[in-house]
This record gives C-alpha cells, sequence and structure tokens, in this order.
C-alpha cells in the first residue's frame, strides 16, 4: 500500500504542479506576438499532454486503487469533501484544455486575469485537499 500511496502522491505533484504551471504560462500568452506566441502555446500544450494528462491519469488511477484497498474510507465525510475537489481539479483541467486549442486557433484571446483566477483557484483547491488529507476532519 505504501507503493501505490508514493505513486498516488507523485500524480498529484506532477498534475497539479502542471495545471499551475500552465495557468502561469497561458496567462502571459497575451503579452507575445508573433512567432513566441506560437511557441508558447505549442509548449503549453506539450506540457498539457504530457505532464498534465500523465499526473491526472497516475494520481485518479492510485486513487481508486488505494480506495480498493480501503473501501472503508468511504464513509469517512473527509474523503466525501476531498472527492468533490478533485472535480473541481478535474473541471479546471478540461477548461485549460480547451482553452489552450482555442487560443492556438485565435491567440489574440488571451486574458491574463483569466488565468490568474485559474491559478487562484487551483491554488485553493490544492490547500484544501492537503487539509483535508492531513487533518482528516469529519471522520
Amino acid at each position: 500500500m505504501g507503493w501505490i500511496l508514493a505513486l498516488h502522491v507523485f500524480g498529484v505533484i506532477l498534475w497539479m504542479g502542471s495545471l499551475l504551471v500552465l495557468a502561469s504560462m497561458l496567462g502571459l500568452v497575451a503579452e507575445e506576438v508573433g512567432v513566441s506566441k506560437e511557441r508558447f502555446l505549442g509548449a503549453a500544450r506539450r506540457l498539457f499532454d504530457v505532464s498534465a494528462n500523465g499526473g491526472a491519469l497516475a494520481a485518479i488511477g492510485f486513487g481508486i486503487w488505494l480506495i480498493l484497498l480501503d473501501p472503508g474510507v468511504l464513509r469517512q465525510g473527509w474523503l466525501h469533501i476531498k472527492l468533490l475537489l478533485v472535480v473541481g481539479v478535474i473541471v479546471i483541467h478540461a477548461r485549460l484544455y480547451r482553452r489552450i486549442g482555442a487560443l492556438q486557433a485565435e491567440p489574440s484571446e488571451a486574458n491574463r486575469r483569466e488565468f490568474l483566477m485559474d491559478h487562484g483557484i487551483l491554488s485553493v483547491l490544492l490547500m484544501a485537499i492537503l487539509v483535508l488529507v492531513f487533518l482528516r476532519p469529519f471522520s
């Protein structure tokens, strides 16, 4: 179970780190012009496709495996709230995916404030998830 937990945590770090970096990168797209804007978006797409998707797959897959190993954890209230917050992270993940595609089609649509909000929301979600996991209120 220790290895599965370690791989779950690694996936979470990779996933959340990638999404936070992506939100910061996409916030800078509005300031770029021409070829550099295209390169920024290409790098963002690669980071999303490899790191964000890979981290999400690992975090979710190993998280499900952990629950299957100890199904009794599903009776704990903190896990229900954590899973709801993870759904929020998945929503932002999907939103960033759509925005990268939209910006590749129309780069002038970039809005720094929009991506700063995504970054802030992801940070709050991550902090709330960490508090739930370590303090385990509502057990």
